[in-house]
């Protein structure tokens, strides 16, 4: 092993990333290459330092974020050299690292609350599911009566298909600690995740659409209900859902 390749594999080293044979190597290569040793007692003092660190939960939007991006990497074709291994690794870490600072950016800045932080989590997760809902279904006539005895309020269901989003069936999360309804629609290649529960307010409320972390956030109220929905689509594309659901809302009068 070349002193180049024994520097990329330093902190593979120290977290107990190689084989057997690959340490053994690179434990042979440590007595040719000063720099190397340099290097891995360094790893070892930083990894130290790091485990000394107070831990703290990470937020369910950083966890979800973390876990699609890297989801994203894990997708990708599988690096058979060292040298390789260690750049996707490193492009891991990046991750991690960007994924941080923008969660800490966006609650620094008071982009956003709590609830849009689950609100998105939610969404991410729906994304990233292979089973996105748990009643698989378009027939509003099946998914509405799903939500009986699993929240404690009945959510209107509207498929629309005609409109461009097709309704793929429901499921259950929860919102500052409330169970809610969540139903989940297909727009081309894209989901788009409507959360919506009872208003306190009898007034209806035109949707607003924003963007955040590269999500399209749309918030109204309409028919007594609160209606959120979250979505990577374009805020046009997010603003014709609203009406659309607005228009399928008005017709049960």
């Amino acid at each position: 092993m070349d002193c180049p390749t024994c520097e990329t594999l330093v902190d593979a080293y120290v977290d107990g990333e190689l084989s057997a044979a690959e340490s053994a190597d690179f434990e042979r290569a440590l007595g040719r290459c000063p720099e190397c040793l340099r290097k891995l007692e360094a790893a070892r003092a930083m990894s130290g330092m790091l485990r000394e660190l107070p831990a703290t939960p990470a937020p369910d939007l950083l966890r979800a974020r973390v876990n699609r991006e890297l989801g994203a990497v894990a997708g990708a074709a599988r690096p058979a050299m060292p040298r390789e291994r260690m750049r996707w690794s490193a492009i891991a870490a990046s991750i991690v690292v960007a994924a941080s600072l923008g969660w800490l950016g966006g609650n620094l800045t008071g982009q956003g609350g709590h609830e849009t932080d689950e609100l998105v989590a939610g969404y991410i997760r729906v994304a990233m599911s292979d089973r996105a809902v748990d009643v698989v279904s378009s027939d509003r006539h099946t998914v509405k009566p799903w939500f009986a005895g699993r929240i404690d309020y009945s959510p209107p269901v509207h498929d629309l298909k005609s409109d461009g989003f097709p309704l793929d069936g429901g499921r259950v999360d929860f919102v500052d600690g409330r169970k809610v309804a969540v139903l989940v629609y297909q727009h081309g290649q894209h989901k788009l995740a409507l959360t919506l529960w009872p208003s306190a307010s009898a007034s209806s409320a035109s949707a607003q659409v924003a963007q955040r972390d590269g999500f399209s956030i749309a918030e109204w109220r309409r028919k007594g209900f609160e209606l959120r929905a979250v979505s990577d689509v374009t805020s046009d594309e997010m603003a014709s859902f609203a009406k659309a659901l607005d228009r399928a809302l008005d017709s049960d009068s």
